[in-house]
Order: C-alpha cells, then sequence, then structure tokens
C-alpha cells in the first residue's frame, strides 16, 4: 500500500443474502410478519453502505507484554506473543455504515429494531469480508488471523486499548463515520476493529475466553495462553 498510509473503502458490495436473513429471524415461524421484514429489507437496502479502513504497520518493539505500532504501545501479553515472530501487520476499523443508523424506526417497534440489528450484521461481514480479500489478493496473505480489543476475557486485549487503535489508523470517524464513546465502545454499534496479521495457525481471541454462552464464539476454549503459545 503505497501513501496515504491508509486506505479507505467506501464502496464496498454487499451482496445481501435475504434466505440467509429469514433464517435469522426465523420468518418461518412467524409469517405473519413477512410484510413487515419486506419493507425493512427494502428501506435498509436503499441505505446500506458498509465501509472499512485499511493500515499497513510494522513492528517497532516488543515486550513481554506489550508491542509498539509504528510508534503507538499496546499492552496485552497475547498479542505481544501472536506478533513475536512478525513484522507487518494491518490494523483496521469496519462498519456497516452510519446510513443505517439514520434509518426511521419507531422507537416501541422492538421487532424492527431486531430485524435491523440483523441486517446491520450482515453489511459489517461484508465489510470485513472485503478486508480479507484484500489481504490476500493485494499483499498475497493465504494464513492470517485477526485480534480486536474487548474481545475474549478482558485480560486478553482490553478494550480500552481501543483508543491507541484508532490513533494507529487515522481519523476514523472523519473516514468512514466510526466513532468512540467515552466507554470505547462504537458507534454504528455493528462495526469493529482490531489488527490482521499472517499466521499459518489459525488464531481467535475465543481461543482464551472462558465464557461458556458467548453467542458469538468462533472457535472453541482452548485453556490459558500457555496451552496455544507454549
Amino acid at each position: 500500500m503505497s501513501a496515504p498510509e491508509f486506505e479507505i473503502f467506501q464502496d464496498i458490495p454487499f451482496p445481501f443474502d435475504r434466505g440467509a436473513f429469514d433464517r435469522h429471524i426465523q420468518l418461518d415461524r412467524f409469517p405473519s410478519c413477512a410484510e413487515g421484514a419486506d419493507r425493512l429489507v427494502e428501506a435498509a437496502l436503499g441505505r446500506a453502505r458498509p465501509k472499512a479502513v485499511l493500515r499497513v504497520s510494522y513492528v517497532h518493539d516488543r515486550e513481554e507484554s506489550s508491542v509498539s505500532l509504528d510508534g503507538v504501545r499496546f499492552e496485552s501479553r497475547v498479542l505481544s506473543r501472536n506478533l513475536a515472530e512478525i513484522e507487518r501487520v494491518f490494523p483496521y476499523v469496519a462498519t456497516c455504515g452510519t446510513e443505517l443508523d439514520e434509518l426511521p424506526l419507531a422507537s416501541e417497534d422492538l421487532l424492527a429494531s431486531y430485524w435491523l440489528d440483523v441486517f446491520k450484521e450482515m453489511a459489517l461481514e461484508a465489510a470485513i469480508q472485503h478486508l480479507r480479500a484484500v489481504l490476500r489478493e493485494r499483499f498475497a496473505l493465504e494464513g492470517f488471523s485477526s485480534m480486536n480489543p474487548g474481545s475474549g476475557d478482558r485480560n486478553v486485549w482490553p478494550i480500552a486499548q481501543q483508543r491507541p487503535l484508532f490513533s494507529l489508523v487515522g481519523p476514523v470517524e472523519e473516514q468512514i463515520g466510526v466513532r468512540l464513546t467515552d466507554s470505547f465502545l462504537m458507534m454504528p454499534n455493528k462495526s469493529v476493529s482490531g489488527l490482521f496479521f499472517p499466521t499459518e495457525v489459525p488464531f481467535e481471541s475465543c481461543q482464551l475466553c472462558t465464557r461458556p454462552d458467548c453467542p458469538r464464539r468462533r472457535a472453541p476454549y482452548r485453556g490459558p495462553l500457555e496451552s496455544i503459545h507454549p
């Protein structure tokens, strides 16, 4: 990636899968809701603009519990272990887009709000998959993993590390409309920040997460850090 240091993606394709959407909201169990779901999908498709920003960064310093990327320091023993043999990494922020948050819904319409959240999650996934395709095609990465602040147990990579990650990626709110709250949550709510890094063995923060009923678990718990990085 040439200058600028980051690249903004504002025209990400969104191949919406209506069948997957209907299955997720279990529309077959509530056929009387079909007309309302149709209206929501039509309105949301007219506004959906998933976006992302990606940067190329380099590891400059490592300690047992921290790592510095282009002069920005991150506190995480897990991150330091994962980047032990790595020089180039790819910080990113991806989002469903602020346009979907502007879709007018009645405040008491909880069902439509749930449907919209499902739709927004699908738009976010399109943005993430677009970044993955860029890494494969442009940077010839065959295997890579991602870490995200706040994902997994509190000590994996604390959510407060969102702040230095945003400072590293660039003016994220100006670039793609994603802002951090005082509690380090992202708005729009269907947004994700993290760090892609090349690896031969896939890593997920879920492997270190002890929560048994997490609805977004992507990998089974494998024990403490030492069981993954002896």
